[in-house]
């Protein structure tokens, strides 16, 4: 059984972590959570139903240790995955991570690839979105993919959840001026520009993972909801599949569900869910096709990731 840590163990990706771990005793015999943030060591939080305390993170915290998680910035876990002991395996949850901070991995895509010895990136949520779109979808050749990604306030973090949450009430309620200070502007019922979504990065992590040089172009929006990413995907294709060879091969792709009303599907759909949701699948006027999907990012595009990446290297022996 493993012995797990969770370091920087506050946002909300790595909070979703602790509620799947804890329904997956059989994973885990010892999980201890650590952060290098002064302000957060000492808290009590819950895990697995007990209480558990934060932990500075000090120069021997992780001995011991077979696999540690890693939340929160990219910039703060750097310098310590340099400072890992060899055999402890290291999962990544940082969206901001880039190729060259390890293996990206999604779940259902390129899980072989998953080794313990070397940094194992679950990547933004996009990637693992759009890999789990695309890759049932190669062997039609697709010459060409943009997707326009409407990104939920969870995806900011707690202070952008409640900002949206009090925006929504002093607009109900006609009163007055609205909070600004994560979003400088209102976000509520409203969709805005992402000027710092990694766009660039997002297709270098999906070439990576799906093995192809397909040109993927992304264009990401900040939307006025609480959870779950929707996703507007356009394809083009060398091997025409044909409408019903799309949807079959999608319904083939072990994270995706294709859902019975698709006009009615919405990200308010995903919450809380482990499988992204396929709805409207179309022909576009230039031959290719549109298809819309929605995703929770804190469960399938983020702990749901993890966990099936922790099963994996737990299959693999300890060098």
């Amino acid at each position: 059984m493993n012995r797990l840590a969770l370091v920087h163990a506050g946002d909300l990706v790595a909070r979703e972590l602790r509620e799947q771990l804890g329904r997956r005793r059989e994973l885990w015999s010892d999980l201890r959570l650590f952060t290098t943030d002064e302000d957060e060591a000492g808290t009590l939080t819950e895990l697995a139903g007990a209480a558990s305390l934060v932990q500075r993170l000090e120069t021997d915290s992780l001995e011991g240790v077979d696999v540690v998680f890693f939340g929160g910035p990219m910039s703060r876990n750097r310098p310590l995955l340099e400072g890992l002991a060899p055999g402890t395996a290291a999962v990544v949850l940082s969206p901001d991570a880039e190729p060259e901070d390890g293996e990206p991995i999604v779940a259902g895509v390129n899980l072989g690839r998953a080794r313990r010895d070397v940094p194992l990136l679950s990547p933004h949520p996009a990637v693992v979105a759009l890999a789990h779109l695309l890759h049932p979808l190669l062997a039609y050749q697709p010459r060409q993919a943009s997707a326009t990604l409407l990104e939920p306030a969870s995806a900011l973090g707690a202070a952008a959840l409640d900002e949206v949450l009090e925006q929504s009430r002093a607009i109900l309620a006609f009163d007055g001026e609205v909070p600004r200070e994560v979003y400088g502007a209102q976000q509520a019922f409203n969709v805005l520009p992402n000027p710092t979504a990694p766009s660039w990065s997002i297709a270098r992590h999906l070439r990576r993972v799906l093995e192809s040089e397909l040109p993927v172009a992304v264009q990401a929006l900040r939307a006025g909801v609480f959870h779950s990413y929707g996703i507007s995907l356009h394809l083009a294709f060398d091997d025409d599949p044909g409408l019903g060879g799309l949807r079959a091969a999608l319904d083939e792709q072990p994270q995706i569900e294709l859902v019975e009303r698709p006009e009615v599907l919405g990200p308010i759909d995903a919450a809380a869910r482990d499988e992204l949701l396929v709805g409207t699948v179309e022909e576009a006027a230039d031959g290719g096709y549109w298809l819309w999907a929605v995703m929770d990012n804190l469960t399938c595009g983020g702990a749901a990731n993890a966990v099936r990446i922790l099963e994996a290297i737990s299959r693999q022996s300890v060098h």
